[in-house]
């Protein structure tokens, strides 16, 4: 039976923190598990070891703290939730065990305590101070307890401290990172709580200045590892959960987030305006300087060729279009859509809009100008690519099976040949000698590719797109007469090989024993297992079939001595098949 109700747990958290949570618990980050009748106790590894401790009410639900800053605002925090889930791992023998654990600490502890008492108060002092002197930011912790015990530390002070926490170092090492944002999430452990206590206006400037402190450090320290999560996610939370409390007008915020959203100024930043709650009213403002922004830079001219600028106009018109959505206002996004529209694929995106409206004639237009704009040859097969959905939606079919010939004809892949063959569905329009003209395409260029090439068929794939063609037409004789006479993969061999295999089976021996010999020559460990892998597959088939598999055996004594000096492939062959090599 489950000590803790997680589906109760996880109605009362955001999505996001129970992932967070259950990716602590997966990566054993849980250490330290005492548990004593209906409560637990563990250490939680975050950016810095956190004391967790659940129990259960008397109404069932479960009750959590943590020593970490989110639980300050989260009922259960992330690290409750890893404990609670690696609680519930447990069986019933290690459940046991952590209770009997919880016993021999208890005990430990009181006679630690009682020995604690014994000690004269100058001893004790002394103990204490050897234990600070050792770690800089333990001793800072307990002069800013002091500090703030004997009278509560001003603004100006705790700017200081923010500072003092987040030093400027180049710090590149994997573990001086992590030592770095461990001591810095040590110290705002004390911050935070005094921050508290001032005034919502100085609270909101304090843990500015950390997100900004934090930006500015992180110039010149490598924190690819993560370390700066916990606090980056509690100086984020702080900010948006402030917001709404300054004694700002409407006005204000508007233009705060306005300014926020129009440049992004710093990369650890809540995101602007998704993150903050604002009001209806503050909103409408917001709305009203974006659409006054992209009246000012139109006025001004914007260079599309100039990214920064398309990306800035972007942006701003991407807000207005949510709002557009929301309202379902189509003009309005039509238009706003418009405004950024440059090269090709702008046009595109536009055509795409008026389609997925079923206004085909606008879809049309914008296609043209997609085309007109389309000057790479990447650009020009989007622009067909659409133009044959939109001809299907307009039922002019038989303009979108030309089209999608040419294209086909331009770059003929199987795949082109399947996408070809479902098009015939779609259309109705059924060309039944469109099997025979793929085929002599592609013998065509197959032919023309060995005459430029002088026979080496590994400058080109049509040999390759020739066999993959029989094979899905399940032209079997003609695959093997092109396999036996041109160079083309392993893996389509290997494919013909296990068609042909009842029909023929010593030919497909002999081309899987080519694929093999193929795959086994790139020496490396991988090579090796996917070779042995086909082998153990080639004889279960075999095996599964009743078949007799004298000629796989044979083959594979003669890949054990073509290969003898390969070690380790010797070594597989040896584990699965001792009777052949």
């Amino acid at each position: 039976m489950s000590m803790f109700d997680l589906n109760e747990i996880e109605q009362r958290v955001a999505s996001k923190t129970y992932d967070l949570g259950y990716g602590l618990y997966a990566s054993n980050n849980v250490s330290k598990l005492l548990i004593v009748g209906d409560q637990a106790m563990a250490s939680v590894a975050g950016q810095y070891k956190y004391k967790v401790t659940l129990e259960n009410s008397e109404s069932g639900q479960c009750m959590a703290s943590c020593t970490c800053p989110a639980a300050d605002y989260q009922g259960i925090c992330k690290h409750a939730i890893a404990v609670a889930l690696k609680v519930n791992s447990l069986s019933a023998t290690e459940l046991a065990n952590a209770n009997a654990d919880a016993t021999t600490q208890g005990n430990e502890r009181g006679a630690l305590m009682a020995w604690f008492l014994d000690k004269p108060a100058n001893e004790l002092t002394d103990i204490i101070m050897g234990f600070l002197d050792e770690s800089e930011h333990e001793y800072d912790k307990w002069v800013f307890m002091m500090s703030n015990d004997k009278q509560a530390m001003s603004t100006g002070e705790l700017s200081k401290l923010i500072t003092k926490a987040l030093p400027k170092k180049s710090v590149w090492g994997w573990n001086e990172v992590r030592s770095y944002f461990a001591d810095a999430d040590s110290l705002f452990e004390m911050i935070f709580p005094a921050i508290e206590k001032r005034p919502v206006d100085q609270q909101w400037q304090l843990n500015f200045k950390a997100v900004v402190r934090l930006n500015t450090v992180l110039e010149d320290i490598d924190d690819s590892g993560g370390f700066r999560f916990d606090l980056e996610e509690q100086l984020n939370q702080n900010l948006t959960e402030l917001f709404n409390q300054l004694p700002w007008s409407d006005e204000q915020k508007a233009q705060w987030i306005f300014e926020h959203f129009e440049d992004y100024k710093y990369d650890v930043f809540p995101n602007v305006p998704h993150d903050f709650d604002i009001t209806p009213s503050v909103n409408t403002l917001f709305l009203a300087l974006c659409t006054t922004a992209i009246e000012k830079r139109l006025h001004a001219g914007v260079d599309f060729d100039d990214w920064r600028q398309k990306s800035a106009l972007t942006r701003l018109t991407s807000i207005l279009i949510k709002q557009a959505q929301a309202q379902d206002d189509w003009q309005a996004q039509l238009r706003l859509i418009k405004l950024t529209a440059h090269d090709s694929a702008d046009y595109l995106k536009i055509a795409a809009f008026c389609k997925a409206r079923n206004d085909l004639l606008d879809a049309e237009y914008y296609l043209k100008q997609a085309y007109q704009r389309a000057s790479k040859p990447h650009e020009v097969l989007a622009c067909k690519r659409d133009e044959i959905e939109l001809r299907l939606e307009l039922s002019e079919f038989r303009a979108a099976w030309a089209i999608a010939w040419q294209l086909f004809v331009d770059n003929p892949i199987v795949n082109g040949f399947k996408d070809l063959h479902v098009l015939q569905q779609k259309t109705g329009i059924i060309d039944a000698q469109f099997a025979q003209k793929v085929e002599q395409l592609l013998l065509s260029l197959s032919e023309q590719g060995a005459k430029s090439n002088q026979g080496a068929y590994r400058f080109t794939n049509y040999p390759s797109e020739l066999l993959d063609f029989y094979i899905d037409q399940n032209d079997i004789e003609k695959a093997r007469s092109w396999a036996a006479k041109h160079e083309v993969k392993s893996s389509q061999l290997i494919t013909l090989a296990g068609l042909i295999m009842a029909q023929y089976p010593q030919e497909s021996i002999d081309l899987y024993h080519k694929s093999l010999s193929n795959i086994i020559g790139q020496t490396n460990n991988d090579a090796y297992r996917e070779a042995t892998n086909l082998l153990i597959k080639i004889e279960k088939s075999l095996k599964d079939k009743n078949a007799d598999c004298t000629l796989l055996y044979e083959m594979i004594t003669t890949l054990a001595k073509k290969f003898k000096q390969k070690r380790n492939m010797m070594k597989l062959l040896r584990e699965y098949f001792p009777h052949c090599s």
